[in-house]
């Protein structure tokens, strides 16, 4: 509750936080002093209230009104020895109301923070806190969610089960507690009555796919990472990070082992609390997997309680919205919706969905942003700009969407840069294919930006016609059609764009697996 805060004006894929923090206080762990259960301290108390004060004055200092201010108290509270006592106690120092989620609650928000988390979502939802997990159905689509009509929570949180594991007394008492689990799951699992064309389409594509949210999660997502086969993995976000079920699984048959904890507080992003927690979250997912039916993905999320306490609230049409164009809106020149048209123009009917409904539109309201940057250096913005730079904090994206955008944006501004390391491994990540389109709609969009510098299309200047040559070669036939000695289309520039359009499907433009030629038609024949 009080450890984890954020600015009530956040909460959905498309509206960014003005400040996100936590305190670093455990509810879970305060109430335990070796295997006794005891009251939450006044000591502790103490903390987490100066801590709602100090957030109370941040609210003040964005302007937030008390009545827009939120609190939910979850597990660790609703099962602490004092709880109305530490609740009175939040309320007299901060004046706002501790609203107690019961077990159920606690799980359908937490499911509405995934929600908030990615575009859509189809398949399991699991929130690992730290006394409790939950578990869920999900169907979220244009900001609508469908879930079970009684979601489940088990007391096997990240810092339960380490407990409960801690001071097992020997093998056979851990494995009645995988017994016990494995019941648990499996009822739950059944309860919650996952409708029957959910389960077919699961079958039909070789398993379900499970969205994580929880520290718990995340913690081993991070180790995901690690052990990924592109190194350095290239997008430091575990928001949107997709991973196989097999091998999500077999990192958690590897570090069921206590004794590997010690070295993780090494690893990025991973506490010593959190590195101790491992061995359990491992246990956890490992009993999972043996429990519940073939989890073929996996995807982590940000968001959980506190996002989807906020996301639940938001009107419907804000929740609809797609979380890319919303995010790169606020760059778009003035003509955006044109230059999409443009750039759509441009791409064959054999253009991947990805690049023509998601990264186009995009790319297009990002066409101008670095043009003020010096020109050695936008290519390399441009790259950066999806992890790193002015689009790194936009929620609700997936890494492939991140990095199609990424190497658009760099190709957009020439393509050259001085970290190619970053720009290969962005590509490893999307693969062959889809680096190809990148690439391709980055030089197309260079071309739109060279005759509309501004942005601002009026006149008609430029127009694509792109078809796909069914025979031979599969060449993608481009004809670009510009004004006949028009300053905006003859400049030197400007041929120089187009020109180099031609050479996107040269062998040395691309990695091995995919390419295709570009047959450049230009013609001068725009009145």
């Amino acid at each position: 509750m009080a450890d984890k805060t954020l600015l009530p004006v956040a909460g959905h894929a498309t509206v960014p936080s003005k400040s996100n923090y936590r305190a670093a206080i455990s509810l879970y762990d305060a109430q335990f002093s070796g295997t006794t259960k005891s009251p939450i301290s006044k000591e502790v108390i103490g903390q987490i209230l100066t801590s709602m004060r100090r957030f109370k004055s941040v609210c003040s200092d964005f302007g937030v009104l008390d009545q827009n201010v939120r609190v939910v108290a979850t597990e660790a509270t609703r099962e602490a020895q004092n709880s109305a006592e530490f609740r009175d106690k939040i309320t007299e120092a901060s004046g706002w109301n501790v609203e107690l989620l019961s077990k159920s609650e606690e799980a359908r928000i937490g499911a509405e923070g995934v929600a908030s988390s990615v575009g859509s979502v189809t398949g399991l939802v699991m929130d690992l806190g730290g006394g409790s997990t939950q578990l869920n159905w999900m169907r979220s689509e244009k900001g609508v969610c469908q879930m079970a009509e009684k979601p489940v929570s088990m007391p096997y949180g990240a810092a339960a089960l380490t407990k409960r594991i801690e001071t097992a007394i020997d093998g056979t008492a851990i494995g009645v507690l995988r017994d016990e689990m494995k019941e648990k799951i499996s009822e739950a699992f059944n309860s919650l009555q996952v409708p029957k064309d959910l389960q077919l389409d699961a079958e039909a594509e070789g398993g379900f796919t499970m969205y994580l949210s929880g520290g718990g999660f995340r913690g081993f997502g991070y180790l995901l990472l690690d052990q990924h086969d592109i190194k350095p993995y290239p997008v430091p976000i575990i928001n949107g990070f997709k991973a196989p079920g097999n091998a999500f699984s077999s990192l958690a048959d590897l570090h069921l082992d206590p004794e590997l904890s010690d070295r993780l507080d090494e690893k990025f992003r991973i506490s010593g609390r959190r590195a101790r927690q491992i061995p359990a979250v491992a246990f956890l997912i490992n009993t999972l997997i043996e429990t519940l039916p073939k989890i073929k993905t996996v995807i982590f999320c940000q968001g959980g309680v506190r996002e989807g306490a906020l996301f639940e609230k938001l009107p419907q049409e804000i929740r609809a919205q797609d979380p890319l164009p919303v995010a790169t809106l606020p760059f778009a020149p003035k003509s955006t919706e044109l230059a999409s048209l443009l750039l759509n123009y441009a791409l064959p009917r054999s253009a991947p969905y990805i690049i023509r409904f998601e990264t186009a539109p995009a790319l297009s309201n990002m066409l101008i942003y670095h043009s003020n940057v010096p020109k050695e250096s936008r290519a390399s913005c441009g790259l950066h700009s999806t992890t790193t730079g002015i689009l790194a904090s936009a929620h609700g994206l997936t890494h492939e969407t991140r990095a199609l955008l990424a190497l658009s944006l760099c190709e957009r501004w020439g393509g050259e840069v001085s970290d190619s390391d970053l720009k290969t491994r962005l590509q490893d990540l999307v693969g062959p294919e889809l680096a190809y389109w990148a690439r391709y709609l980055g030089a197309i969009a260079r071309v739109v930006g060279n005759v509309y510098p501004a942005g601002i299309i009026g006149e008609e200047k430029l127009r694509f016609f792109a078809t796909d040559e069914m025979a031979n070669t599969g060449a993608i036939i481009l004809k670009v059609a510009i004004r006949e000695d028009d300053p905006a289309t003859s400049a030197i520039m400007v041929m120089d764009s187009i020109k180099d359009l031609g050479k996107v499907g040269k062998k040395k433009k691309n990695r091995e697996g995919f390419r295709r030629k570009v047959a450049l038609n230009l013609v001068r024949d725009l009145e």
